[in-house]
């Protein structure tokens, strides 16, 4: 039987920082990877960064720490996060920024800076490569092929994990498939930097009560890791602190899948709304320019289906900024021809027919928020941005839906990252880091600017180094 000191399951943000430096203490690695790639999600990710105390900043003159950046993460999320987790990367983040930076990351100029993309730092601690994910790729991918090209490192691709084996309460080995063949692997120390389950829509449902999946997510995003390691007895937490992005059009009109390049333009810092945002009865659920986007998110939540209607008229759609800047002019035409989700109608009683809406409730809704832009009364939701009246003739909606590219539950760890069962307990040998975690654990129950793929560096590193240099992970090489 093939025994190594340590087996990384997952070759993405976290996998590969943690395999880089397990791999640089001599002991032996093994990483499996269950797509014929590495990367993982920041194929499709945003790449946004975070940490305090960078040399970037000092270049801008910016005086920042862990301790302020703990502060106002716990401000976003009402405290939502894991203190103990939070206090194991956010010292060492401003430095994984340094990292990046010596070796080639291709940092957009205006960072360090303040993103409204998710609810803002009050400190400019936000950080993005040019290419977004793949700016990150672009540095780890070599020093990941350098370190798989060392004697001490197996690289398996198109081979996932699907069992572990414990002796006494601790691992003794994982279960792998491959390419025509099922191997059974002898080690004391398993990683699972498996991502999370944001392409698992039985897996997100039984973890989110019972949600339907719309996801950005990468199809390798699966939940393998979450679920492997529930079956040998893990636990797991933050299954009540999903939180929707706010929001997203599936590609397809019948489909669940969204790509970021079709993402609406909804961050009133960015593009002011002159649309309403109605609930599937016709009804105002949220200010829509409203600058606190975790208000938003949080109202969006509250809906029994975590989707909305977009609705504006013809007037609009000619005069207002894009609402879909990323569509072409022939995909927007397509989607207006033929989708389910993309209605046109020529007054509002058969607007309320085609959504099935309730014609009632959007005639009152249109007609309290025209009477707020005329100045004959204010808006009842408070909103302040009234560019124009939604009268027609000709009206439109799109149908919107909270969705994931971050999934918030996944295995409950201790502050060494090792799994801990139902009881509490730990599982010697098992170790999780990255989304495996869940994004809850760090961001809580809110959207936390960089606390995803910057701690899924910061950890992977040090969970690396930390079980490489571990006197477990060197009984292969001593045996020898």
């Amino acid at each position: 039987m093939e025994r190594y000191d340590i087996v990384v399951v997952g070759a993405g943000t976290a996998g590969m920082p943690c395999a880089i430096e397990a791999v640089a203490t001599g002991a032996r690695v093994l990483v499996v990877e269950a797509q014929d790639q590495v990367g993982g999600t920041l194929h499709v990710s945003l790449g946004q960064l975070s940490g305090a105390g960078s040399a970037l900043q000092a270049e801008r003159g910016i005086s920042d720490s862990a301790k302020a950046h703990m502060a106002d993460i716990e401000r976003i999320n009402r405290g939502t996060g894991r203190r103990d987790i939070l206090e194991l990367t956010l010292p060492r983040q401003g430095a994984t920024i340094d990292w990046l930076m010596e070796n080639g990351f291709d940092m957009d100029p205006v960072c360090p800076t303040i993103l409204h993309l998710h609810e803002a730092y009050r400190e400019a601690r936000t950080y993005w490569g040019v290419e977004g994910g793949i700016s990150v790729l672009k540095v780890l991918t070599p020093l990941f092929d350098a370190a798989m090209a060392k004697p001490n490192a197996t690289l398996m691709l198109s081979t996932k994990a699907t069992g572990l084996k414990t002796d006494g309460g601790r691992v003794a080995g994982v279960t792998v498939e491959g390419p025509g063949c099922t191997r059974e692997i002898a080690t004391d120390i398993v990683v699972l930097a498996t991502g999370g389950y944001g392409s698992n829509a039985q897996l997100f449902a039984r973890l989110t009560g019972g949600q339907a999946l719309y996801t950005a997510a990468m199809p390798g995003s699966d939940g393998s890791g979450i679920e492997i390691a529930e079956q040998a007895g893990a636990a797991l937490r933050g299954q009540d602190l999903f939180l929707p992005t706010y929001a997203g059009i599936p590609e397809k009109g019948d489909g669940n899948r969204v790509i970021w390049r079709h993402m609406p333009s909804l961050t009133p810092q960015v593009r002011q709304p002159w649309e309403l945002h109605l609930t599937t009865e016709g009804r105002r659920f949220v200010r829509e320019d409203d600058p606190s986007v975790d208000n938003r998110e949080h109202a969006l939540a509250a809906e029994p289906d975590m989707s909305f209607w977009c609705v504006f008229d013809d007037a609009i759609q000619d005069k207002a900024p894009a609402l879909l800047p990323g569509w072409t002019a022939a995909e927007l035409a397509a989607a207006w021809n033929a989708r389910p989700d993309f209605v046109t109608a020529p007054d509002l009683a058969t607007l309320a027919d085609r959504t099935e809406m309730k014609s009632d409730a959007l005639a009152e809704s249109l007609a309290a928020y025209n009477d707020a832009c005329t100045g004959a009364s204010a808006d009842p939701m408070g909103r302040t941005h009234l560019p124009q009246a939604i009268a027609g003739p000709g009206f439109r909606a799109i149908r919107m839906r909270g969705m994931v590219l971050k999934t918030p539950a996944g295995l409950d760890v201790d502050q060494t990252l090792t799994v801990r069962r139902t009881d509490g307990t730990p599982i010697t040998g098992l170790h999780a880091v990255g989304e495996a975690i869940g994004g809850s654990t760090l961001s809580g129950r809110g959207f936390i600017s960089g606390m995803s793929v910057t701690p899924a560096l910061t950890l992977g590193r040090w969970l690396g180094r930390t079980l490489g240099q571990s006197p477990g992970a060197r009984k292969t090489e001593s045996a020898a």
